[in-house]
């Protein structure tokens, strides 16, 4: 018998090993299939990727320093550290400005530093491969973390990758610092191009172009196709219904910084009615970028803004009617989203779908100034910030309702705000590190009437604070005659805590000058 099972040994080894071949046969199968199927995916998308001008200059390490602005080249270049492919094909990189300085500086010229964008538009499904040879890569982040998106890191190559199926904006971050952090802007497919021989549309193609100011009047369309660099400034006065879309870029960086002299706005509608903004991207804005005053049934859908300089506000809306603002990525170097009342009231306005990467002040701000015109009965109402998400806030509070004037302002909703970073109270912030602040001042910078004014029925539905610091918060009126009233808070959280109690959320309350305030 032992025999017999000593000459089956060799047939049993036999087995095994072709039992083992058979294995490896079909995971190879099995992994050709599958990148077939990924093939057969990515075959099915639709990319549309647009070359940057062929005269913008690599950036070199001379022109990545951090500086000010008259100590080096300031002006938009084509990024070479940094290499992005999407779906296997090469995307045009630009290396922009942004500030990472975290606090005021009077002389105008805080040190600037640079950091990648690229832009493409698709449907269906993206495969996203950033390769940067000169960093060693430990740790990725890619924002926003709503769409749990888990990205591959190959340190050997310096490279990482990831899969998006979303039209949005992305923002990569590598080893949990914000130097370098790749801006993508995802766009959907575009649709309804303009004929560049319509008598009404200033058509504006690839390449790039010393424009210094475009002035549109009514019934006119600006279209800034994609692979364009427009250095110059957009406006509008007195007139209605105008459109300025497209792909392309607005850059500021041929204009000297503000410094408090003169500010060359790149997007400027003052007193104008029917106004459209939609997917540009503007880059390096002398000053603040996009601007409205006075204007009524307007629309902002799918702006980028990235603003690197002092009073680099991002979209600002002066004594404005019935606004709506989506769907829009604002990276600004003062406050991200802005309501002041310059001259009329401003009612009727909303913000919803927004990425805010605000690196120096506030992301979402009323006030200071609520009556500049000194006019009687101001006031600001009917205010909604709604689905915003901050990816990081590095100075002064992401919820602000300041009045520094006489008006009243009153019909105020924060819902669905959600912070990925918070880093309140960074450099000079520290005046002022609150997550909410909601504040009646007297102020020698802002305030331009005698009297103060009242803020009412202020609600706050659900406000996430996923990572960063524990930030306090202040609900401050101004005296027993002009209060902060009726404030709500509903489903804060605060780094995984649930806060159902003033106390535990640190708020500073001041009761002498504030009533009926709740948190549940």
């Amino acid at each position: 018998m032992e025999e017999k099972k000593k000459s089956r040994a060799p047939e049993y080894i036999l087995i095994v090993f072709l039992l083992v071949i058979a294995g490896i046969l079909a995971f190879m199968i099995k992994g050709r299939m599958a990148q077939r199927e990924d093939g057969k995916k990515y075959a099915d998308s639709k990319l549309v990727l647009y070359d940057g001008p062929m005269s913008l200059k690599d950036a070199s390490k001379e022109d990545l320093k951090a500086t000010g602005e008259t100590l080096r080249d300031f002006t938009l270049k084509h990024c070479v550290d940094t290499a992005v492919q999407v779906n296997g094909y090469d995307c045009y990189v630009y290396d922009t400005n942004v500030n990472h300085t975290r606090q005021w500086v009077a002389d105008y010229m805080p040190p600037i530093s640079r950091t990648p964008v690229t832009y493409f538009d698709f449907e269906g499904i993206a495969r996203i491969d950033i390769t940067v040879p000169a960093a060693d890569i430990d740790s990725v982040k890619v924002s926003p973390a709503s769409y749990g998106i888990e990205p591959v890191i190959d340190k050997e190559n310096h490279k990482v990758s990831f899969t998006i199926d979303h039209q949005d904006s992305y923002t990569v971050t590598f080893n949990n610092s914000p130097d370098r952090a790749v801006h993508i802007f995802a766009n959907p497919l575009e649709t309804d191009i303009p004929e560049a021989e319509d008598e009404d549309v200033v058509y504006i193609g690839p390449g790039e172009w010393d424009i210094e100011n475009i002035i549109l009047e009514n019934g006119q369309t600006l279209y800034i196709a994609g692979g364009a660099v427009v250095h110059g400034i957009v406006n509008a006065n007195f007139a209605k219904d105008i459109t300025v879309r497209g792909r392309g870029i607005i850059d500021g960086s041929k204009f000297e910084g503000w410094k408090g002299k003169t500010a060359y706005i790149p997007l400027k509608f003052d007193h104008c009615q029917n106004v459209t903004i939609r997917d540009v991207l503007v880059l390096n804005p002398n000053a603040w970028v996009c601007q409205a005053f006075d204007s009524k049934n307007g629309v902002i859908d799918g702006l980028k803004i990235i603003s690197p300089r002092p009073n680099g506000d991002g979209i600002t809306l002066q004594s404005c009617t019935d606004y709506t603002v989506s769907n829009c990525f604002v990276r600004s170097w003062d406050d991200s989203l802005v309501i002041k009342n310059y001259d009329g009231n401003s009612n009727n306005i909303t913000f919803t779908n927004m990425q805010l990467w605000t690196d120096l002040a506030q992301s979402m701000e009323i006030g200071y100034e609520t009556n500049k015109g000194n006019r009687e009965d101001a006031s600001i109402t009917n205010i909604t910030f709604s689905d915003i998400t901050v990816l990081n806030n590095f100075h002064k509070p992401v919820v602000s309702v300041h009045n520094a004037d006489d008006a009243v302002i009153s019909d105020i909703l924060f819902r669905n705000i959600i912070v990925e970073n918070a880093q309140m109270g960074s450099g000079d912030g520290q005046e002022m590190p609150y997550l909410i602040d909601i504040n009646i001042a007297q102020s020698s910078n802002w305030s331009t009437t005698k009297e103060r004014g009242q803020i009412k029925n202020v609600t706050i539905d659900g406000l996430a604070v996923l990572d960063g610091k524990f930030c306090p918060s202040r609900i401050h009126g101004y005296d027993e005659s002009h209060r902060a009233d009726d404030v709500t808070i509903k489903n804060l959280t605060i780094l995984g805590d649930r806060i159902t109690d003033f106390e535990s959320g640190q708020f500073d309350i001041d009761k002498a000058s504030t009533s009926n305030l709740s948190i549940e």
